[in-house]
């Protein structure tokens, strides 16, 4: 049993949880639950997926609707599917995706990239051309800030450069071309 659990793990990374039953007299029973692709970064020249835990799924030949992730450096020596990806930068972006993909404001809103190369400004290239920036410093409550703002309607999101979390009072730029019309 141990020996078939083992050898499905290594086989599919992308199973999250397995489970190797028997079941007397002449059955297995496995039990698998499958990883949930988050995000993708370009890496040898593929796009490797990872998960909502920041493992390392499997790659693809062409970018994929999740967010591309950029600013993250990946080691190739110490890469293998199936295994986390450590680092504070990769962490902060599994947090923050985590948080907009829970919350039920911001689940709607389409990231297509995230910049990490600079913890201090996280950005995150929402819908069509709006970014969200923010830093590493007391994430969930910025998060919640901009379910606020959301939920309040206070923001007209087709009109919005950017939203800048980072200072205590959050910082909204509005489309200038927009605003003339």
């Amino acid at each position: 049993i141990k020996k078939i659990d083992r050898q499905i793990a290594e086989t599919y990374p992308y199973i999250a949880q397995l489970r190797v039953v028997r079941q007397l007299p002449d059955r297995i029973l496995i039990l698998a639950k499958k990883r949930e692709p988050l995000m993708q970064i370009y890496f040898r020249k593929k796009y490797l997926l990872l998960d909502t835990e920041g493992v390392a799924l499997y790659y693809i030949l062409g970018p994929s609707p999740l967010p591309q992730v950029y600013g993250i450096p990946l080691e190739r020596d110490g890469l293998f599917l199936g295994g986390h990806i450590h680092g504070p930068a990769l962490n902060k972006v599994v947090d923050v995706l985590n948080m907009f993909k829970n919350s039920p404001y911001l689940k709607r809103w389409r990231i297509h990239a995230v910049q990490a190369g600079n913890l201090s400004k996280i950005d995150l290239l929402v819908g069509e051309n709006m970014h969200v920036i923010l830093d590493q410093d007391d994430t969930q409550d910025k998060i919640e800030l901009l379910q606020m703002l959301i939920s309040a309607n206070k923001i007209n999101l087709n009109q919005v450069k950017y939203i800048d979390l980072r200072f205590k009072e959050p910082v909204i730029a509005n489309n200038m071309e927009d605003s003339k019309e």
